[in-house]
């Protein structure tokens, strides 16, 4: 599969998959303009160990990057993926 399987609500603040009847999603705020925060990545566990969750954060940080907008996150998943990514990394407020 590729990230064009997932899709992005602005009006919700998220990056949602569905697999088997199953939603996996993202979720971000917007404290400012040209900014994303990053609150939550969740993959339930029937979805688990398929790389959704790596597959979300990599859309969320392309559209991030496309825009020229900055990144935080206080979800662990999704900040250890930008810590280990130095194009993401970059990006980071």
């Amino acid at each position: 599969m590729s990230t064009g399987d997932i899709t992005h609500d602005e009006t919700h603040q998220r990056y949602s998959l569905y697999q088997d009847g199953v939603e996996a999603y993202l979720t971000y705020e917007r404290p400012q303009a040209g900014h994303k925060h990053i609150t939550h990545t969740i993959v339930p566990g029937e979805l688990g160990g398929r790389g959704i969750g790596k597959r979300l954060v990599k859309r969320a940080m392309e559209d991030i990057i496309a825009a020229g907008e900055t990144v935080s996150s206080s979800c662990w998943f999704a900040s250890a993926l930008i810590e280990k990514t130095p194009e993401w990394a970059a990006v980071q407020a």
